[in-house]
C-alpha cells in the first residue's frame, strides 16, 4: 500500500534514485579496492604540515571563533577533520560541506579560486566527495555572506576514509533499526541523542558520588557464586580453572556487585561505588534485558534517611545537568521537565509510602503479624485474590505490593519504605508497631515513578549471625516453594563479616531505566547501545 500523499510517480523516482545511488557506490567500492593506500592514508599525512597549521577539533574551533566577524581571518591556518554530512554545490568551482565531529557541525567552503586550482582539476579532486566520507581540510576561519562561521579551504580536501555504502534518507523500520544500530545512529539523530543522554546521566552520578568523596571501584564480573539479588544467574566454565577433584569449575556471571562491594566496606573502604554491568538469566521485555547497567554505592554509618536525601540530591543533579545541555533538547528536555514539575508540585521533595500501613489502607484488611506462607495464603483468601504459582512469603508479599502499593506511585518519585523483613534478606531489620500489632520490618526503601522501580536501598545487615540465619530462610524458601529467585547463601561473605562490618547504608539504581524515563523511551533496547540481547546476536 502506498502511503497517503506519496504518489506512484514519486515512489518510482525515489526507487530509481536509490538504484542509481547504489550503483554509484558499487562502482566506487571497486575503485577504492584497487588502490586502498590512496584512500586510507596514515593520520599524519592528513595534517598539511607544509603550512604549519593549528589542528583543532570542531567544537574548539566553534568556541574560539564564535564572536568572529571578519569575512576571512588571515594569519594562522587551521586544520579541521570529520565526517561529511551534507554537500551543496554552487557551480563547478565551489562547494559547501557540513563537517561533523564530536556531535558538532561546521561549514567548510571549498572553491577553486581560494585554492588557486584549475577548474577542471578542482572538479576532478572534489567531484567524487560524498556524504559519509571522512575528510581533512586546511584553511582560514571566516564568515560567509550570510554570516555563517566557516573554514575557507586553501588546499584540496584530503580523503581519510571513503563511504562505500549509501545511507537511506530515513530509517523508521524497527526491524532494520534493531538489526543494524550502526545505520540507525548514522541516520537518526534522536537515537544518538539518547546515548548522549545516557552518558550525561552516568557522568552526573559520578560527579555527585565523587563530590561526596566516594571511591569508584571495579569488582569481579565472574565468580564462583552469584549472590546479591533475587535473580537467576548465567553459568559458565573455565577450561583452565579446576576444583579440588580436578573437574571443570562452574562459574557465575554476577547478578549484582553487592556482596563484593560490602566486602570492600569490611576491608576498610568507608565509601565505595561501582557503575557496571550485571547479568540475569531472565526474560526480555520492554523494560528488562539479561544484561543491564547499575550503579551501587555503600557508605558506613549511613541511615535510611541519609540514603533518601542522597537519592533526591542525585536525581536533582542529573536533571539540572540534562537541562543545561542543549544537545539533549530533542529527546531529553521535555521528559525531564515533566519530572521536575511533578517534584515541584510535591513541594520539591519525593513522596513517601510506608509499606504495611499503605497496604492495610488499600485492602481494608489488617495483615497478620506473622508473615508466613500459611498466614499470607489466608490473607489472599480473605481478599479473594488468586494465588501466584510460587507461594513463598516473598512472592506473596511482592504480589500484594505490585497490586496495591506500586500503582499509587505517580509521576512524582515515591519512596516505598519499611518493607516486611522477609522481603529483604540482606537488610537490617527491626520490630515496629502499627496499632496493636508488631511487625518485623526492614530498614529499606524502593523508589518508584509511575509504578516502575528505579532505586533499591537499605541499611545493611551487619551481624554475621543474623545474616547466616536469613540465608537459611532463603534456602527453605527455595526448597519448600521452588523459588528459584531466592538469594543463594554466601558462606565466605558471612565469614568476612566476622572481621567487623560497620553499620552501612547500601543503594542501587538501574541506569537503563532512568535513561528511558528521562528520554521518554518506551523500550529498554532504545537506551542500550546495540539493543537488547536478541538484537545484539543479529549484529
Amino acid at each position: 500500500m502506498i502511503r497517503r500523499g506519496l504518489t506512484l510517480s514519486r515512489v518510482i523516482r525515489r526507487f530509481n534514485h536509490q538504484l542509481v545511488d547504489d550503483h554509484q557506490y558499487s562502482l566506487r567500492r571497486l575503485k577504492v579496492k584497487q588502490d586502498e593506500s590512496k584512500y586510507y592514508p596514515l593520520a599524519g599525512t592528513l595534517r598539511f604540515k607544509e603550512r604549519n597549521p593549528k589542528i583543532l577539533r570542531i567544537p574548539a574551533f566553534q568556541t574560539i571563533f564564535q564572536e568572529l566577524e571578519t569575512k576571512t581571518l588571515e594569519g594562522t591556518n587551521y586544520v579541521l577533520q570529520g565526517k561529511v554530512v551534507s554537500i551543496r554545490r554552487a557551480g563547478k568551482g565551489m562547494i559547501f560541506l557540513d563537517l561533523e565531529q564530536d556531535n558538532h557541525k561546521v561549514q567548510i567552503v571549498a572553491s577553486n579560486k581560494m585554492m588557486k586550482m584549475d577548474l577542471q582539476a578542482f572538479v576532478e579532486v572534489h567531484g567524487d566527495i560524498r556524504p559519509g566520507d571522512q575528510v581533512s581540510c586546511v584553511g582560514l576561519p571566516g564568515r560567509t555572506n550570510v554570516g555563517e562561521l566557516s573554514l575557507k579551504t586553501l588546499e584540496p580536501l584530503r580523503l581519510a576514509s571513503p563511504a562505500l555504502q549509501a545511507l537511506p534518507p530515513k530509517l523508521t523500520d524497527q526491524s532494520k533499526i534493531h538489526g543494524n544500530r550502526v545505520m540507525d545512529y548514522l541516520v537518526n539523530k534522536s537515537s544518538r541523542d539518547v546515548i548522549l543522554t545516557r552518558a550525561e546521566i552516568i557522568y552526573a552520578i559520578r560527579e555527585i558520588l565523587n563530590g561526596h568523596k566516594f571511591l569508584e571501584v571495579q569488582t569481579p564480573l565472574i565468580g564462583s557464586s552469584s549472590t546479591g539479588a533475587n535473580a537467576t544467574p548465567f553459568t559458565t566454565q573455565s577450561v583452565h580453572i579446576k576444583d579440588n577433584d580436578d573437574k571443570t569449575l562452574d562459574l557465575h556471571m554476577r547478578v549484582a556487585p553487592e556482596i563484593w562491594l560490602k566486602k570492600m566496606i569490611i576491608s576498610g573502604f568507608d565509601k565505595v561505588y561501582e557503575i557496571g554491568q550485571v547479568f540475569r538469566n531472565e526474560g526480555i521485555d520492554a523494560t528488562h534485558n539479561p544484561e543491564f547497567t547499575t550503579c551501587e554505592f555503600y557508605q558506613t554509618f549511613a541511615t535510611l534517611e541519609d540514603l533518601m536525601a542522597l537519592s533526591e540530591e542525585m536525581l536533582d543533579h542529573i536533571m539540572v545537568r540534562i537541562m543545561s545541555d542543549p544537545r539533549l533538547a530533542l529527546v531529553a528536555h521535555q521528559p525531564t521537565l515533566e519530572l521536575i514539575s511533578a517534584i515541584d508540585e510535591n513541594g520539591g521533595h519525593f513522596k513517601k509510602l510506608e509499606f504495611i500501613p499503605t497496604l492495610e489502607r488499600e485492602t481494608g484488611v489488617a495483615l497478620p503479624s506473622e508473615l508466613t506462607t500459611e498466614t499470607l495464603v489466608e490473607y489472599f483468601e480473605r481478599l479473594n485474590l488468586p494465588l501466584p504459582e510460587i507461594k513463598s512469603a516473598q512472592k506473596l508479599l511482592n504480589y500484594l505490593s505490585e497490586k496495591f502499593i506500586e500503582p499509587l506511585c505517580g509521576s512524582c518519585p515515591t519512596f516505598i519504605y519499611h518493607q516486611p523483613a522477609v522481603l529483604s534478606p540482606l537488610a537490617k531489620s527491626t520490630s515496629i508497631s502499627y496499632g496493636d500489632q508488631s511487625f518485623e520490618i526492614s530498614r529499606r526503601f524502593e523508589m518508584f515513578i509511575n509504578g516502575r522501580e528505579y532505586i533499591n536501598a537499605y541499611e545493611e545487615e551487619n551481624s554475621p549471625f543474623q545474616q547466616d540465619e536469613k540465608f537459611k530462610l532463603q534456602i527453605r524458601a527455595k526448597e519448600d516453594h521452588n523459588d528459584d529467585e531466592s538469594i543463594i547463601p554466601d558462606e565466605k561473605f558471612v565469614e568476612a563479616m566476622e572481621w567487623g562490618m560497620p553499620p552501612t547504608g547500601g543503594w542501587g539504581m538501574g541506569i537503563d531505566r532512568l535513561t528511558m524515563l528521562l528520554t521518554g523511551s518506551s523500550r529498554i533496547d532504545q537506551v542500550l547501545t546495540f539493543g537488547k540481547m536478541s538484537d545484539v546476536i543479529k549484529q
